[in-house]
């Protein structure tokens, strides 16, 4: 009983030492090895090198017939079984040391063989499971996992620079992992690794390695939405985290995604407003506002802030203090001067300031910095020299954007809210705004009451419940007597795919449209993945917002460059500067050649700040920052894509 009772305490104590100390069963197999090879040369003394013992062929004495000799015979023994076999014609008493040692060796082989692969499956189950600690430096961290993280690595991948990315997340590691199996393909340049844990741990966050990270990404985990816990609770309880953790070098840069846009403010109290915060309901709602006012916007959009030709960028050039920027705008041959941009220290510490297009004669001063759109930052080490003055025609007018006095939304998601305030911080004239939705009346009152701003003014909304993905519906709508359609992501039908829905709804407005003799209104749709729009490109359709892409690809651009965040609000607030389609013959002459630096100049006489042309009517290409020196002939349809003052609808 005694002998069982102590066999159990052993047990009990390998057991919680290997728990413990991964290494402990392997010192443990040494020391035993130790042991036994002692043992075994007690041989010696019976007579192991005796002329009788000699006879064997496993049993040697050349090299000094004393503890060298044993020791090596002792130690063959354990590592080697067949070492035993030649032993024959030894004596008993040498044969008993060689069975025990043989025996106690198949032990301890054995033993360590099955820890061995133990290890390696314990190691494989780990990176299976998304346990493994991450030993990468400068690595971009992200904590959280949504659609958008697909083209998050999909526009690092685009970058050429070849980054290790580590994904923190509390979906299930399997899904994950099969997800990015599919377009693995895409991530040529970057290195996956995800990882099965709660991003609002600390420790977990020291296990991904955070303080050695170059960037944290952090977006609201998907599993979460249409539960009662806000999606962004977790983002906030993670950036409060990131705000206390020591660094042990440079802080790395920090966005994070805010699905609500009621969450924002306790957001930026937690990292006290040092990080972007991108908030995409708002985000996608302006996008979807400013695709119903400029056709083909989302176009211009995707090529502005894509990451291929060219990049916004913010650089200090020394000897401009005094400068004007419309004469410092014309000194860049590959470039465009958007605006000037400096630090401003106050109460709250330091913060990013950001003023696009500037009034042509704006004094530069010694702490400004330019804001460009330009081709690789190493142009823009060579020297500035002013380029000769291009002439152009008289001062320009006033500009007026077609009305929308009658707008018709299609579908329901979280984001209706913030588009109907979005619309109305564009209005300065009533607009009728129908919702047409699967929701009941009851439904969209509670919602208004809590979500749609008291404060609105020239916004007439009304709500009707219909299926937008029937015939039936959009003809009782009468949907020719609207200025602009706008189909969101339809999330009031559960079990449907919104993509499918919106692809068709566009379907059967091309039937509708087919029917009329009248003009059809512009129609703007919003995706969740490209290969639905694509279905589209026969409808109606003028406008597509890729939202998570859209999204994806402003959080890529603040994790690299965090200080480009002033300049997306600056951009997408309404009230302020936007990017506007003008038709080009308002600054140009049409079928004569222009160069690009005459058409920058003919812009700066209207205040605006020309990016690029669209030629071909608004199913062309945009061709941004084409060059000073490029030579255009442009026909009726060319627009210009200019920065410029908001021109209300």
């Amino acid at each position: 009983m005694a002998l069982r009772f102590g066999f159990k305490r052993l047990r009990y104590f390998f057991v919680v030492f290997s728990t413990n100390n991964g290494f402990f069963p392997y010192l443990l197999l040494v020391g035993l090895m130790v042991v036994v090879v002692v043992v075994g040369m007690g041989a010696y003394f019976f007579g192991l090198m005796a002329p009788e013992s000699i006879r064997a062929e496993g049993i040697e004495n050349s090299l000094d017939a004393g503890f060298i000799d044993t020791f090596w015979w002792s130690f063959k023994h354990v590592l080697d079984p067949g070492a035993f076999a030649k032993d024959y014609l030894a004596p008993g008493s040498v044969l008993a040391f060689g069975v025990f040692t043989t025996i106690a060796g198949l032990v301890i082989t054995g033993a360590l063989i099955g820890f061995i692969i133990n290890f390696i499956q314990s190691g494989m189950d780990e990176l299976k499971r998304g346990s493994t600690v991450i030993h990468e430096m400068n690595h971009v961290l992200i904590l959280g996992w949504n659609r958008k993280v697909v083209s998050i690595l999909r526009f690092f991948s685009e970058l050429r620079t070849h980054q290790p990315i580590v994904i923190l997340t509390n979906a299930d590691i399997d899904d994950v992992n099969e997800e990015i199996r599919q377009e693995r393909r895409s991530f040529r340049n970057v290195r996956v690794v995800p990882q099965h844990g709660s991003p609002t741990v600390a420790a977990e966050l020291k296990r991904v390695n955070v303080a050695n990270s170059a960037s944290v990404v952090l977006l609201a985990e998907e599993q979460t939405s249409g539960r009662d816990q806000s999606p962004d609770i977790s983002t906030i309880k993670s950036l409060m985290l990131l705000d206390n953790i020591a660094w042990e070098g440079k802080k790395p840069n920090i966005v994070a995604e805010i699905a609500e846009k009621d969450n924002v403010r306790v957001a930026n109290i937690a990292v006290s407003a040092r990080a972007p915060i991108v908030s995409s309901t708002e985000f996608v709602s302006k996008t979807l506002v400013q695709c119903a006012r400029h056709t083909g916007y989302s176009s211009v959009y995707s090529q502005l802030f894509s990451f291929d030709k060219n990049e916004i960028l913010i650089h200090r050039v020394e000897g401009l203090s005094g400068e004007l920027f419309g004469n410092v705008a014309r000194r860049f041959e590959n470039a465009i001067l958007l605006g000037v941009s400096w630090v401003q220290s106050g109460a709250g510490g330091e913060r990013r300031v950001a003023v696009l297009n500037p009034e042509p004669d704006y004094d530069l001063g010694e702490d400004d910095e330019l804001i460009l759109l330009a081709e690789p930052r190493k142009q823009l080490s060579a020297p500035l020299e002013m380029m000769d003055d291009e002439e152009s025609g008289a001062s320009i007018g006033h500009f007026e954007n077609p009305k929308i006095q009658r707008l018709l939304i299609l579908g329901w998601n979280e984001n209706i809210g913030q588009i109907v305030e979005e619309i109305d911080g564009h209005a300065n004239e009533p607009v009728d705004v129908v919702i047409t939705s699967g929701q009941t009346s009851e439904f969209f009152n509670e919602y208004k009451d809590r979500h749609i701003a008291d404060g609105i003014r020239n916004v007439r909304l009304t709500h009707r419940q219909e299926d937008t993905a029937t015939e039936l519906a959009l003809r009782r709508l009468e949907v020719q007597k609207y200025d602009v359609i706008i189909v969101v992501a339809d999330h009031s039908q559960p079990g449907y795919d919104p993509d499918s829905r919106t692809t068709l709804t566009l379907l059967l407005l091309r039937e509708l449209r087919g029917e009329m003799n009248q003009a059809f209104p512009r129609v703007v749709a919003e995706f969740y993945d490209k290969e639905s729009y694509e279905l589209c490109r026969e409808t109606p359709l003028t406008d597509a917002v890729m939202s998570p892409e859209f999204v994806s690809m402003q959080i890529t651009h603040l994790a690299r460059e965090p200080v480009l965040g002033s300049i997306y609000n600056e951009l997408l607030s309404a009230g302020g500067i936007e990017i506007g389609l003008r038709p080009i013959e308002r600054y140009v002459p049409l079928r004569s050649s222009c160069s690009f630096a005459q058409l920058m100049h003919a812009t700066q006489k209207a205040n605006e700040i020309v990016l690029g042309v669209r030629i071909g009517g608004i199913h062309g290409e945009p061709c941004l920052n084409p060059g000073s020196k490029s030579q255009f002939v442009f026909e009726a349809g060319d627009v210009a894509i200019v920065l410029a003052q908001e021109v209300y609808i």
